[in-house]
């Protein structure tokens, strides 16, 4: 009995316990595994969800305004856009906490020799322009803007059916007038009202008009143009025009029908102008001459059949760490230069989307 109780109370020896705990630390470590990669994934989905619910509702808002956009052929310009690649257009642009600003040099791709070359092929070679996709279109964005007769947004307002000056630019500013608010890339939606652009006139390239007024700016004024954000009746500065936030790009592709002998037809690019330098990169439809930069190539300045609008779009996440990336608060990964740094960090938390749209353009 001696024997038997003896050796059945044997332990477990050291080499044992080791294989235990190193067959557990294995399994751990699977499951950790497992577990970061259902987060990451859940984190992207959720991110992708986000991003597409966000440019579906900015690309069907640009998408009826120009689908009612109106025009006239009286020598006023009726259609402009700008690529400036800086921040001064609508004074509002907020640099506090700006340590790392965003990268002019690295922020503009339109003409294909600002392509890097392993982004590029044979049929971008041909186009003299890399894809949409990977287009960039300076600090701010394009300045947009044109005349529509597209529904009311505002419920108050009487729909007269008449045109409407309609502005789209990027400012970078804070979600409310408060000066804590962390500054976000916003895309601006200006609607001016029916009446005050009677009052101000059917032309958007009067630079010394009322569309580029900033004085006594307030809602729905001819000036929400150039400055969508107004002081309020408390005194304010208010951001009531603000389409959508974490809004770091918004290009357009500006086309026109060419007919061909045989019948059919091609769209040719008129905006970006590929010939043109990079502080042309301007848009002007009208025929009025004096605006024809180039008078051998009038078609330039044609009122558009179609057009393709890219936004790209910051996930929330995204938007937290960009802002602390300019606020100084995280270095760059280590041989990156900022600049590189800022668009690698843009890149792997954002989305583009693009939307092909007929221009169904209305003669007034």
């Amino acid at each position: 009995m001696k024997q038997y109780r003896k050796s059945n109370g044997k332990a477990f020896t050291v080499l044992e316990l080791l294989v235990a705990v190193a067959v557990t630390a294995l399994l751990a470590g699977m499951l950790l595994n497992i577990t970061s990669q259902v987060a990451q994934t859940q984190t992207q989905a959720s991110g992708n969800l986000e991003t597409n619910q966000v440019a579906q509702f900015v690309l069907d808002r640009i998408q009826e305004d120009l689908q009612c956009a109106i025009y006239r052929n009286d020598g006023n310009v009726w259609m402009a856009a700008d690529i400036t690649n800086l921040t001064e257009t609508s004074g509002n642009w907020n640099e506090k906490k700006y340590e790392v600003p965003k990268p002019p040099e690295q922020s503009l791709r339109v003409q294909l020799d600002q392509w890097p070359e392993e982004l590029l092929n044979e049929k971008d070679t041909a186009n003299q322009q890399g894809s949409f996709s990977t287009a960039r279109y300076g600090i701010a964005g394009t300045w947009l803007r044109f005349f529509s007769g597209g529904p009311e947004l505002d419920p108050s307002a009487e729909n007269s059916g008449g045109a409407r000056a309609i502005s789209y630019q990027i400012i970078r500013h804070g979600l409310t007038s408060s000066e804590t608010s962390t500054p976000r890339y916003q895309l601006f939606r200006a609607d001016v009202s029916d009446v005050n652009t009677l009052e101000a006139g059917y032309n958007l390239g009067a630079e010394d008009g009322p569309y580029f007024s900033q004085s006594e700016n307030g809602p729905r004024q001819s000036g929400n143009v150039k400055n969508p954000i107004f002081l309020d009746e408390n005194g304010k500065l208010s951001t009531d025009f603000s389409l959508a936030s974490n809004i770091v790009d918004f290009g357009i592709r500006v086309y026109i029908i060419r007919s061909r002998s045989q019948g059919t037809g091609h769209l040719q690019q008129i905006f970006p102008d590929l010939n043109a330098t990079s502080d042309q990169y301007k848009y002007r439809a009208t025929t009025n001459p004096i605006y024809h930069d180039d008078k051998q190539r009038k078609y330039l300045y044609a009122f558009p059949d179609v057009i393709d609008v890219m936004i790209r779009v910051l996930t929330t996440e995204g938007s937290s760490v960009l802002a602390a990336y300019e606020e100084g608060l995280v270095p760059a990964t280590e041989g990156m230069n900022e600049d590189e740094f800022w668009w690698d960090l843009v890149e792997k938390n954002s989305e583009v989307y693009i939307r092909r749209i007929k221009i169904l353009s209305q003669g007034i």
